[in-house]
């Protein structure tokens, strides 16, 4: 049977045919590709005729499947044969996945037993369910208070004649048990105590004025009679300055603080790649990390394009790393993308380029071509190596990657200040 494709023939407008890796014996090839938008390898599975329902069936089920390393990323039908693009990927594992009769019972299988391992781990909600949350406590509405005596009355009476206690009553509930001509007599004690206590402050006060004013009165009439006592006076209040400046010099002057040592400027030596759930998540991207920090904004890191903003069920989120020349403190990042909307990232510093240990310093989201996020200043103590973006949602592209995959991230240039 001879081969439906031959290398050098393009796929999808996108996708060219490099060369031929395996032609099983139920007619299928499997192809090395390349991607010619992202510039990044791919394989190509094409079916005979009577295999591509079994293709198309097994793509599904690899798609759905949290547990495998194959992702999908096209499918279609030339020239009377279906072929799938997915991640480069080795033969074998393809040919166990997608080629072989029974691979959707194998993923399902797999599935299975690792829910059954590990719980349903793998089970996510559609885009558009909701759970609707009951009250916990159903609202009561208020009886009027004489039905609730009518009906408290016979139970407490009840309770009563059977308990040989006394019982609670709702038309006693609310009688008072005090005198109130007592509290009114105290009242009206506790008002005279005051206010003879502030008579007798006004006439203290008064009699204070008085004796001030005598004072002074006498002081004055001693003034005019002595004037060489006055004359005196200014040589007194020159000694007394002087005494004073005197000591005021022997006090030791404040040793003047320490200058807090300046921290160096941020600068960016280099970007990398962070996934600890999967280390190999978009490694075929890594060539264009560099475009995020080369200053020049008409170039873009572009991820892999997705069907939803949690990146398809592959991971639960990835980071990009920016390592600087010194350690020092950051104030702001500074986020330049291209057609992104929504999403949601997470600011973080470390020493080391993990997030382990990393402390979260700031966040956003993806609303307008540049986005610039404050970062705490305090939390970082003038020891940042690194600053790390964690990306725990993918933005809505208005220029998809991929027109079937509408979620993802170009991003130009990013920058600290």
């Amino acid at each position: 049977m001879s081969q439906p494709f031959t290398p050098g023939t393009v796929l999808g407008e996108r996708y060219n045919i490099t060369g031929k890796i395996v032609e099983t014996s139920d007619g299928v090839y499997i192809y090395d590709g390349q991607d010619q938008v992202l510039g990044r390898s791919v394989s190509i599975v094409a079916a005979s005729a009577g295999r591509g329902e079994q293709l198309l069936a097994n793509a599904r089920t690899v798609a759905a499947s949290p547990r495998t390393n194959v992702q999908i990323l096209d499918l279609g039908q030339s020239e009377n044969t279906a072929y799938l693009i997915t991640s480069h990927t080795r033969p074998a594992i393809l040919t166990e996945s997608l080629v072989h009769a029974n691979a959707a019972q194998n993923a399902n299988d797999t599935n299975a037993l690792g829910e059954h391992i590990f719980g349903d781990t793998a089970s996510h909600a559609g885009e558009n369910s909701y759970v609707k949350v009951e009250s916990e406590k159903p609202t009561r509405r208020a009886e009027p208070l004489e039905a609730s005596r009518s009906v408290a009355a016979p139970a407490a009476a009840t309770a009563a004649s059977a308990l040989k206690e006394p019982a609670y009553s709702a038309e006693t509930a609310y009688e008072t048990t005090y005198e109130p001509d007592e509290f009114e007599v105290e009242h009206d004690e506790d008002d005279e105590d005051s206010g003879s206590g502030m008579w007798l402050l006004a006439i203290a006060a008064i009699i204070l004025l008085l004796i001030g004013a005598a004072v002074v009165y006498s002081q004055l009439g001693r003034m005019v009679d002595e004037p060489e006592d006055t004359a005196a006076i200014p040589t007194a209040t020159a000694t007394a300055t002087t005494s004073i400046a005197a000591s005021a010099s022997a006090i030791p002057s404040p040793e003047p603080t320490e200058t807090k040592e300046e921290l160096p400027k941020p600068v960016i030596s280099g970007v990398s790649r962070l996934s600890p759930a999967n280390p190999t998540f978009m490694a075929d991207q890594d060539g264009t990390l560099g475009h995020m920090t080369d200053g020049n904004p008409n170039t873009q890191w572009m991820s892999y394009g997705f069907g939803s903003p949690n990146f398809g069920g592959l991971v639960n989120n990835f980071a990009i790393s920016l390592e600087l020349k010194e350690e020092t403190t950051v104030s702001e990042l500074v986020i330049n993308q291209v057609s992104g909307t929504g999403g949601s990232f997470t600011v973080f510093t470390n020493s080391t380029n993990s997030l382990d240990g990393a402390t979260e310093v700031g966040s956003g989201t993806f609303t307008a071509a540049e986005i610039t996020t404050k970062l705490n200043e305090e939390a970082q103590k003038g020891e940042t190596q690194f600053v790390i973006i964690r990306f725990d949602q993918a933005p809505l592209l208005a220029q998809p990657i991929t027109p079937a995959y509408v979620y993802g991230l170009r991003i130009a240039e990013l920058s600290v200040n």
